[in-house]
């Protein structure tokens, strides 16, 4: 069964809606729309049987539960169930990441200098 739904939540399984291997940022907007249809206040991912998720993926999936739960009208919790260590090691990485971001582009100074200055024999 894709979708289980009870009176307070929505159970979605990954691997029968989206994929065993999940590697493609369109996901989010499949489970988006299967979101929507559920009008659930709690979306619960059941990644059984999900082998693999992208970098890319998960950071979807990641930015999908944050827009759900900051949404103004009608907030969404979503949590994610029976991950596998590979997916779970992705997710928190992709989230670390976003927690802490790399720095900036790092300054790059180049020194302008002659080229005839390189060709010049240095003295022995």
């Amino acid at each position: 069964m894709k979708i289980y739904k009870d009176q307070d939540s929505t159970i979605i399984n990954a691997a029968e809606l989206l994929a065993t291997i999940i590697s493609s940022r369109d996901v989010a907007d499949v489970l988006e729309t299967e979101i929507k249809k559920a009008d659930s206040k709690s979306v619960v991912l059941d990644f059984d049987n999900v082998k693999f998720i992208s970098r890319s993926a998960a950071h979807a999936l990641l930015l999908l539960k944050d827009k759900l739960k900051n949404k103004f009208w009608h907030k969404t919790d979503m949590s994610f169930i029976n991950a596998n260590k590979d997916v779970l090691e992705m997710l928190r990485i992709v989230a670390a990441n976003r927690a802490y971001p790399k720095n900036e582009k790092p300054d790059f100074n180049p020194e302008k200098i002659d080229i005839n200055s390189l060709l010049e024999e240095t003295p022995v």
